[in-house]
């Protein structure tokens, strides 16, 4: 499909002096009402001569204006790329283009034993410059929901076997920059929208201490510099581990529900529990216990991704102290 219309293109090219006219590449990301991706998804663009009879030509050049016939495909996250010429550099003037999407066959919503796709027609956009995201024309229709928008969906997970040293008494990072999952841009900016990560691994204590395990809400991957928001709710103290453990088991389990209060200055009821061998010997039971909060988080800006890695830290400051993330994995319930 993208080769055709790249050859397209490159007829065109030849045809009109370099300069004569402008090319637009075209993106969007498509997404249903319900925020879910229009996964492989095809894209395929309509020119609309609004001035009715006359045929459609480059002004430059007075070449015919051919406009594409083959859909482009989207990602499996739902995003597409294409390039047309701008209205601005098309005879008659005041033309536009509108762009038909159709889901992948399969999804669609509400009558799934039909496999068929759910299509829709933006409202027509005028291309204009050297590049135009048209997102925002295609969440203004919007798109039809899809039938796997009632279903979790895995947004990241983490594997792994790395000690992290913790030796002050200030939280530490379990994952390395480059491995967190994140949340990607305005996922979370509906109402709601619930994540819910679960973690595991151990920690070793050289004195005695609480243990304090969170989630770490971030704007750079690592957890490391930017802006780091550690939700209330997901951020729990356990009682004092008396002895000196090594290997000591601990599990968290964070879910975070968008509220009403969204954009770059959302927040998130944030819960969780997390559970810990507070024993003298790792065999001993965990003890489990579960947040306090009964408020929002502080601001999270939920336009931009977001890095989501659990954070470790000791009341009690020993070179001894450490914690290892054996796995985290994070979905998001559309």
């Amino acid at each position: 499909m993208k080769k055709s219309l790249s050859a397209l293109l490159l007829v065109l090219a030849a045809i009109v002096p370099a300069g004569a006219q402008t090319i637009t590449s075209v993106t969007g990301t498509v997404l249903d009402k319900n925020g879910v991706p229009y996964v492989n998804c095809t894209v395929l663009p309509v020119f609309n001569n609004v001035s009715g009879g006359a045929s459609p030509t480059i002004t430059a050049t007075a070449a015919s204006l051919i406009p594409p016939v083959t859909a482009v495909q989207c990602t499996n996250s739902g995003t597409f790329s294409l390039s047309l010429v701008a209205n601005g550099s098309i005879t008659p003037g005041a033309t536009h283009w509108t762009f038909n999407i159709c889901s992948a066959p399969g999804t669609a919503y509400p009558d799934p034993g039909s496999l068929g796709s759910q299509c829709f027609q933006t409202a027509q956009i005028t291309i204009s410059g050297a590049s135009q995201d048209i997102t925002g024309n295609i969440n203004a229709v919007p798109a039809p929901a899809l039938i796997y928008a009632d279903l979790t969906r895995s947004i990241g997970t983490y594997q792994g076997t790395t000690s992290v040293p913790i030796s002050d008494s200030n939280f530490h990072a379990l994952i390395a920059a480059a491995a967190d999952p994140s949340i990607p841009a305005n996922l979370s900016n509906i109402n709601p929208r619930k994540i819910r990560c679960h973690g595991s691994g151990v920690y070793t204590n050289a004195a005695a201490s609480l243990l304090n395990v969170d989630l770490q809400i971030c704007t750079v991957s690592g957890c490391g510099s930017g802006t780091v928001v550690s939700p209330a709710g997901c951020a729990v103290v356990t009682t004092n581990q008396a002895n000196n453990l090594t290997n000591g088991q601990f599990s968290i389990d964070c879910t975070l529900t968008s509220t009403s209060t969204l954009g770059s200055s959302g927040t998130y009821m944030a819960k969780s529990l997390v559970c810990a061998n507070l024993g003298a010997a790792t065999s001993a039971a965990q003890s489990c216990f579960q947040d306090t909060a009964t408020a929002v988080s502080a601001a999270v800006d939920e336009t931009v991704q977001e890095f989501l890695n659990p954070a470790f830290k000791f009341t009690s400051s020993n070179a001894g102290n450490s914690a290892t993330l054996h796995e985290w994995d994070c979905k998001v319930d559309n």
